[in-house]
């Protein structure tokens, strides 16, 4: 609770204002540990959860894994796309290999229960948002992307999802291989206003 004086912010707040992401191709090996990634994961759990459903779900693809997953996104593109081009097809192969990390983030979705399904999905986004503050803190890079490939449900069902879960992202985890990147941010006061209830 601040007192009224200015000082200096603490030093989470400082490290969570200086966030940016990171481009995969400048996340080098090595990636987080065990114990860094079950800190990581930790502190995804601690998202608000309206009704305690506990929708946060990842999944950890690192090493030869990520060849796989390759393989995985390339036949989830011919799919949907069944003359995509060879240069296509090899940018998709090549994906998960710009990170040494690569966490598939999922929502288990409890559909017709009381609390809605965009609740669940913000929760579990809210996890994943604490995740990347994590592993940051803890001196990684980190990148969220999404990609066509996670509406697939064969892809789902190969990485181990229920299919009521619901794909979020992926999110590429390594060590910074240069400069991080400066956070542009817009200033706060065109998201922000009082209301009077007049």
């Amino acid at each position: 609770m601040s007192d009224g004086t200015t000082g200096a912010a603490p030093a989470a707040l400082t490290q969570m204002l200086a966030r940016a992401s990171v481009t995969p191709r400048l996340l080098a090996e090595p990636g987080p540990s065990v114990s860094e990634l079950e800190m990581a994961i930790s502190a995804a759990l601690t998202a608000p959860d309206h009704g305690m459903l506990r929708p946060w779900r990842f999944v950890t693809i690192e090493g030869e894994a990520r060849a796989r997953l390759g393989a995985l996104m390339v036949a989830s593109l011919l799919r949907r796309m069944p003359d995509a081009p060879t240069e296509a097809l090899a940018k998709e192969e090549h994906k998960p290999q710009r990170a040494p990390l690569v966490i598939i983030a999922g929502a288990a979705i409890r559909h017709g229960h009381k609390i809605p399904v965009w609740e669940q999905e913000a929760s579990a986004a809210a996890g994943i948002m604490n995740l990347m503050h994590a592993l940051e803190a803890q001196g990684y890079g980190t990148f969220w992307s999404s990609a066509p490939s996670l509406l697939d449900p064969e892809m789902k069902q190969a990485l181990g999802f229920p299919e009521t879960d619901r794909l979020l992202g992926f999110i590429h985890v390594g060590t910074l291989a240069g400069p991080k990147p400066e956070p542009h941010r817009p200033a706060p006061a065109a998201y922000w206003r009082a209301w009077s209830g007049i």
